[in-house]
């Protein structure tokens, strides 16, 4: 499933005999029939309007032992590849572009949001620190939360409509959510990516304040605000797991 299709479908969770089990809901007037899909994000589910949360259920429930086993081969495929050495030198992303890892004093690896077009040549981090994984989190975290709200009061006025609040996220399966409420939910994570691609998934939730849907009109909102969002989705799609390494 694409990003764009990914990036806010709502989230549920059923008990599939000793296993809790969290998916995602993506209805469709395509549809006809409710159909499962299980991959590195999870299980997500396709449905039509009509279906109901317990014919839904009483589908999965149908599939366990199908859920269950891919569930499983997934996490041990993923216990398999070896985690992310974060040490002096690593080269990490940052907005689309790659910078090493480097040691510092620990006033120099104090966290401070840098714009886009900053001259930066690396990521700090602190001679001191026991828990690279943390710090280089933290880093992310400082450089992400500022460049969101401003890339979503910048779509909020094209849309005019502005977010209630924005907010980060440590979700694994999506890149980003709205709530009825106008509260916009992104991942951290997501400032490794490109400019434009962080544009589409702000774009996509901000979009989501005036279509609380994945119908045309929210299509259609999305490209009025975001032109070119296509190919910034593409880009996504092809390197989503990149940006999920750690």
């Amino acid at each position: 499933m694409s990003a764009r299709r990914r990036a806010a479908l709502p989230s549920h969770t059923i008990a599939l005999g000793a296993m809790e089990v969290e998916y995602l809901l993506q209805r469709s007037v395509r549809r006809r029939t409710i159909g499962l899909r299980i991959d590195e994000g999870g299980l997500r589910v396709s449905a039509p309007p009509y279906a109901s949360l317990p014919d839904i259920e009483a589908a999965l429930i149908g599939h366990r032992q199908w859920i269950v086993d891919k569930l499983r081969t997934w996490k041990k495929r993923a216990a398999s590849t070896p985690p992310l050495a974060l040490e002096h030198g690593t080269e990490l992303l940052w907005m689309g572009r790659s910078l090493p890892l480097q040691r510092v004093s620990a006033t120099e690896a104090i966290p401070r949001p840098v714009g886009p077009n900053s001259s930066i040549e690396f990521i700090p981090l602190s001679d001191l620190c026991e828990d690279p994984l943390s710090a280089v989190t933290s880093w992310y975290v400082a450089q992400a939360l500022p460049w969101f709200r401003s890339r979503a009061l910048f779509f909020g006025s094209r849309l005019g409509r502005l977010p209630r609040e924005v907010r980060l996220s440590n979700a694994r399966g999506r890149w980003g959510s709205c709530t009825s409420t106008g509260v916009i939910r992104l991942n951290w994570r997501l400032i490794q990516a490109s400019p434009d691609e962080i544009d589409y998934v702000v774009a996509h939730e901000v979009a989501h304040l005036a279509e609380m849907n994945h119908s045309p009109a929210f299509w259609d909102t999305v490209e009025r605000i975001c032109p070119g969002w296509r190919s910034a989705s593409d880009l996504l799609d092809a390197r989503d797991r990149l940006y999920r390494r750690f």
